[in-house]
């Protein structure tokens, strides 16, 4: 049997709606992303592909209100930025091979590949993913400033930081609706990816390989990312009353 740490899916509980929601997009993602002929793992992650959208469907029936307005135009700044800051990367990783800074250009455009970055994803996923990739992108940035895009970095990751505040302004404007469809909605993509864990661990100890190795350790950075940063202070403001574990089984631009 092979030794490792088995995914838990609990802390999704108690995350907010708004990193839920990131959080769960990135799950998505990577499960989507993961080449396997196994009929069972397959079901199961477009189980959780299903209940994202339907997640995703709920999420914006019940928050409208006027903070959105706010939110797109800051989310539109956000895009612009990054978009900028993307394109600048791109210029220089075209550059003929012998150019010396190529390789550091294709290096810093192999972030945005890494983190499966698109403008297209939801508003937490992309600002999330934006502020997780300054990690990455930091010991470049002697680099980046000299073909100036850091600059464009830096504004993409504070108008991330807005983005993030009006997600919380917004939830708690919406603080009822978590008991109803919403709540409803977050509760099933807790238990799809709770049912697709088992399989996922199932897999790790029967059969792993290379790759199944690479996607249960970037499911593991989700859950390590989420309860260091989110769940740090404590249970989430805008979600008062977590849903306990489930028992027993349960049945655009985008870089190239």
């Amino acid at each position: 049997m092979a030794d490792f740490e088995e995914l838990n899916f609990s802390y999704l509980g108690l995350l907010s709606n708004a990193h839920h929601d990131g959080t769960t997009q990135q799950i998505d993602d990577a499960a989507q992303n993961f080449e396997t002929e196994n009929a069972t793992y397959i079901r199961k992650s477009m189980a959780v592909h299903q209940a994202r959208l339907a997640e995703d469907e709920a999420w914006k029936k019940s928050q409208v209100d006027p903070v959105v307005k706010q939110l797109q135009a800051a989310d539109k700044r956000e895009d612009n930025y990054i978009s900028a800051f993307h394109y600048i990367v791109q210029a220089h990783a075209t550059l003929p091979d012998d150019e010396p800074t190529k390789a550091q250009a294709l290096a810093a455009k192999q972030v945005f590949k890494d983190f499966d970055f698109s403008i297209n994803d939801s508003y937490g996923a992309e600002s999330d993913k934006i502020i997780q990739m300054g990690q990455n992108l930091q010991p470049m940035q002697e680099y980046l400033t000299q073909i100036g895009a850091w600059q464009w970095y830096v504004k993409a990751a504070q108008s991330a930081q807005n983005v993030r505040s009006l997600l919380g302004e917004r939830a708690k404007t919406k603080g009822e609706t978590v008991k109803g469809e919403l709540k409803a909605a977050r509760r099933q993509t807790d238990l799809a990816v709770a049912d697709l864990y088992k399989t996922i661990n199932a897999m790790m100890d029967l059969m792993p390989s290379d790759g199944l190795t690479a996607l249960y350790t970037q499911l593991k950075g989700f859950e390590r990312y989420a309860k260091q940063y989110y769940l740090s202070k404590g249970k989430a403001e805008d979600d008062p009353e977590p849903e306990p574990e489930p028992e027993g089984d349960v049945t655009p631009v985008k870089p190239e």
